[in-house]
């Protein structure tokens, strides 16, 4: 019996072993898009009327759809900011002008789309997501931004957070690595990535009060 159950676990780990891949290999939700991915690049939506995004819970995105569907979808020709693959998934985020979606989906149904190398000044505007900003200007060859965070938002409720909002803030001067910049400031760095129109944006949680992250996708104001 005892070998017989031995052989039984060593036949199953495998199957195991990917169902745990699909199931815990990271977050693709919109909060801890920028920080909980990696090798941002930029795609098309292609081939699909409707591509929906889909959760990361509850053994999701593995029980594909419609198990694991969510309320946002994208459509063919949208662009979306994607992340790391997941079996035949991939982390998109769609950002629009209330913030964006994230979730994962079939990466069959994108398209890489080619980002040029940005210049210096493609990094000048002002960024926003939600309430938090960067001010990012070109001085001398060098990026300068000056930056605020908030938590839980610039203008909560007495029911949110009575006391006001927690506030962060980052003010310094870097000299970019192609499309990558390092801002830091005494204990505070935040990673920023420009791809196109986009920027993200993922901090160290040292910049500020509790809970206070820069961590987003950025567009211009």
């Amino acid at each position: 019996m005892l070998l017989r159950t031995l052989f039984l676990l060593a036949t199953l780990s495998p199957l195991a072993a990917s169902a745990s891949d699909l199931t815990d290999g990271g977050s693709c939700r919109n909060g801890a898009f920028p920080s909980e991915q990696s090798g941002f690049a930029l795609a098309k939506v292609v081939g699909t009327p409707r591509l929906y995004l889909l959760g990361d819970m509850d053994g999701c995105p593995a029980k594909g759809e419609p198990a694991c569907r969510q309320r946002s979808y994208v459509v063919s020709g949208d662009t979306v900011v994607t992340g790391r693959d997941l079996g035949r998934y991939r982390c998109a985020f769609f950002p629009n002008k209330v913030g964006g979606s994230a979730g994962w989906v079939d990466r069959s149904k994108l398209q890489a789309l080619p980002v040029p190398a940005p210049t210096l000044q493609a990094w000048s505007g002002d960024w926003k997501d939600s309430d938090n900003g960067l001010r990012i200007r070109v001085r001398d060859g060098r990026l300068h931004v000056e930056g605020d965070a908030y938590w839980p938002s610039a203008n909560p409720t007495p029911a949110e957070r009575p006391g006001g909002p927690n506030i962060g803030a980052v003010s310094a001067q870097a000299v970019p690595r192609g499309a990558q910049v390092d801002f830091v400031e005494d204990t505070c760095t935040v990673h920023a990535q420009l791809l196109g129109d986009v920027l993200i944006v993922a901090d160290n949680s040292e910049c500020g009060g509790m809970n206070v992250r820069f961590n987003g996708v950025y567009r211009r104001k």
